[in-house]
């Protein structure tokens, strides 16, 4: 008969942990003898050592010596309810925790696991044993009366987050089904014991207007209103510029100058004027100088700081800066003075920059321009004075030249089309269409990212505490892993990589049914810009300088480049300037950088919620997809509005499937059928969760022929 193995208690877990964390490593004779206390070791004790090493729970050395194996990392939790640990000092080897050693922890939160390595096991185990930092104070839901004797509770929208109990209402209007914010105010660590909180705001019913957002806001820690000492000087900034103000700046109100935004922009930071000169041209690039009233170390300039960015959800922005400043004194509306910082660009004949001079100034537009009328202007469907039509298409000559300039050197132009989700006046869904972009845009961006790479050069060449954008060159792993998707898709990549190869493959792809997905996965593979004080180049744009400078009205690090440049521009920077800077640069490009990626991941949020609010209308209709995804739980299928779903393993059809994960294909073992990355396949859509903003799939196959009967074999 076969041994019955001994469960190891809890607690002994626990003592064991409690012992050894953070500490050196102990003989194990030394450990038994501390877990025993005033008695003797026991035979029990010492087994139950051993089955802790067998396990994988302690670490033994060379010299006998016992102690555990620990990370700090961030909580992932999938809906099913187990759980991965992830740290940036162990990329690609996260730990993954069994729902019943979660402790209380929840999703995102910074904890403390205890690590093991499991035989024939791809990544670590790990039980957590303490939650660092929580990252929600708040959770989002619907409020539940818990039956006559129960009392009431928030269920979250998201399940990874824990339900909350909450004290008896003091609002008679409290019922089942209203979405609120829930502050937590008790969170245990024993997950037996409920969570309490205390209900703040009810955001509405579920299907109001505006409230998922709302919600969503929430989540990400997103908040519209400005702390009131930051109101309070917003409120005392001059609605319109003064004589004063304009003391020492370069008068450019008479040039011909115009913004060209989308048709629904408000905060319009920048402005151009483009003119012929000699052979060449000379380009203006007209700024906001929002560093004007928003002084260093102000109530205005922390906040700024803080937020890092606007962020620009489906449905409306939540700005870095006050509407009096965004909208209002600094915004470069038409027909009206504004400040402004001004880069001048002298190119030859070919748009190669053979100069660059900066000066503060004052502006005023003659035109507030929207793509749409720019592009139509210069496909001749739409009429113009003919000044501004002579100025538009001297305009579109210029992009030519930095377009081809900027292609000639490498540059890689993902040309990834992005879904407009278009609302009606109660910000449901009503259609999913991909974003346009035509002439006025590619203007817009070459200008922008002249001026960008001149600014950075100014501040190179003056060694100024500046801030950078820098993309550096991708990682060997990701490459290699990038190498072998489109290998199995039949395409190669040189060795090393350099941006122009990666814009030759983009252009050999160009038109074919695998093009939006090679397009995505390089994308992934790139590693993400970000912002730092030293410049080690853009390797995306194939820049050797370059900085952002053209939006301080809605990031913090083009507002920090402007304070830098003009106090140069003007008294210069003293040595006491420069050390101040000098030591807060490096934390406010990191801050920034994070932000960024805090705003992007809401932004795409926003619009994901609203792309499966869309398909929740259209349950059961079929659409034909291409696969954009493989993995060994299923398979990913972009519609062509651009939403993406996942067709599980378990709704494929019944076969045993094997992932390939170097040709990213899954292959039924039994049937020989094939599903790879690339491949066009018809869907029904099956199941939508709008919270979680999860689409499913069913594929819908071809019957499968009858088969014929076999006749009955006469016996003779």
């Amino acid at each position: 008969m076969a041994k019955q193995r001994r469960t190891i208690p809890e607690n002994f877990h626990e003592k064991i942990f409690a012992l050894l964390y953070n500490r050196d490593a102990m003989p194990e004779a030394q450990v038994a003898s501390r877990l025993a206390g005033s008695k003797a070791p026991t035979k029990a004790l010492y087994r139950s050592l051993s089955e802790l090493r067998r396990d994988g729970w302690l670490v033994r050395d060379f010299e006998g010596r016992l102690t555990v194996s620990t990370r700090v990392g961030a909580l992932r939790v999938n809906p099913r309810g187990f759980g991965f640990v992830v740290s940036a000092d162990y990329p690609g080897d996260d730990v993954f925790v069994p729902q019943r050693h979660l402790l209380s922890a929840a999703h995102e939160d910074r904890v403390l696991v205890w690590v093991r390595r499991v035989a024939q096991s791809p990544g670590p185990e790990g039980r957590i044993m303490d939650v660092v930092e929580r990252a929600h104070t708040h959770v989002v839901g619907r409020l539940d009366h818990a039956g006559r004797s129960g009392g009431w509770r928030v269920i979250p929208r998201d399940m990874r987050q824990p339900l909350v109990w909450v004290s008896r209402p003091r609002d008679k209007n409290w019922h089942s089904g209203l979405i609120v914010t829930c502050r937590i105010t008790d969170w245990p660590l024993d997950p037996k014991r409920p969570v309490r909180g205390e209900v703040e705001e009810i955001l509405g019913e579920a299907d109001a207007p505006g409230v998922d957002i709302r919600a969503l806001m929430v989540d990400r820690h997103l908040s519209p209103r400005f702390p009131p000492e930051v109101e309070r000087e917003a409120a005392l900034l001059p609605g319109e510029v003064r004589e004063a103000d304009m003391v020492g700046r370069a008068d450019l109100r008479s040039r011909f100058i115009v913004t060209i935004d989308g048709s629904d922009a408000k905060d319009l930071d920048d402005a151009i004027s483009v003119e012929r000169v000699g052979d060449g041209y000379r380009v203006g690039v007209h700024i906001a100088d929002v560093s004007y009233y928003v002084r260093e170390g102000s109530a205005l300039d922390l906040e700024a700081r803080r937020r890092g960015t606007s962020v620009y959800l489906v449905d409306r922005v939540i700005p870095m800066l006050p509407e009096r400043l965004s909208n209002g004194i600094a915004s470069l509306n038409p027909a009206i003075p504004r400040l402004t910082v001004t880069a001048w660009m002298d190119l030859d004949s070919r748009g190669r920059r053979t100069g660059a001079r900066f000066t503060r100034s004052v502006i005023q537009t003659r035109h507030r321009l929207t793509y749409d009328f720019v592009n139509q202007v210069l496909a001749g469907t739409e009429k113009a004075d003919e000044d501004l039509t002579q100025f538009l298409h001297l305009a579109e000559e210029v992009r030519q030249h930095l377009k081809a300039i900027r292609v000639q050197r490498g540059a890689v132009d993902f040309d990834l089309p992005e879904a407009k989700v278009v609302l009606n006046a109660a910000g449901h869904p009503v259609d999913i269409v991909p974003r346009s972009r035509g002439l006025a845009e590619s203007i817009i961006e070459e200008l922008m990212l002249l001026a960008n790479e001149a600014v950075a050069g100014e501040l190179i060449r003056y060694q100024l505490p500046g801030l950078f954008r820098v993309h550096d060159e991708p990682g060997d792993d990701k490459m290699d892993q990038f190498r072998e998707l489109i290998g199995a898709l039949g395409y190669r990549l040189p060795n090393p990589v350099t941006p122009k190869s990666l814009q030759s493959l983009l252009n050999e792809v160009k038109g074919r049914p695998e093009e939006r997905v090679i397009n995505s996965a390089l994308l992934r593979s790139m590693k993400q810009a970000r912002y730092g004080p030293v410049n080690t180049g853009h390797f995306g744009l194939a820049s050797e300088e370059y900085t952002h400078f053209t939006s301080p009205i809605r990031r913090y690090p083009d507002l920090w480049v402007h304070r830098v440049l003009t106090q140069y521009l003007g008294q210069g920077l003293t040595s006491e300037d420069r050390e101040r800077l000098e030591l807060i640069v490096a934390e406010v490009g990191e801050s920034s950088s994070a932000r960024e990626r805090e705003a992007m991941e809401a932004e795409r949020d926003s619009v994901q919620m609203k792309e499966a609010e869309y398909m929740r209308d259209h349950l059961g209709e079929e659409y034909h997809g291409v696969i954009s995804g493989v993995a060994n739980f299923g398979i990913f299928v972009e519609l062509p509005n651009l939403v993406e779903g996942l067709v599980r393993l378990e709704d494929l059809p019944a076969d045993h499937w094997s992932f390939d994960p170097i040709h990213y294909r899954l292959t039924g073992d039994r049937t020989g059928r094939v599903f790879q990355l690339g491949q066009e396949v018809d869907v029904v859509v099956a199941a939508v969760d709008v919270p979680l903003r999860r689409i499913d799939f069913q594929l819908k196959l071809p019957a499968a022929p009858p088969q014929k009967k076999k006749r009955a074999r006469r016996r003779r």
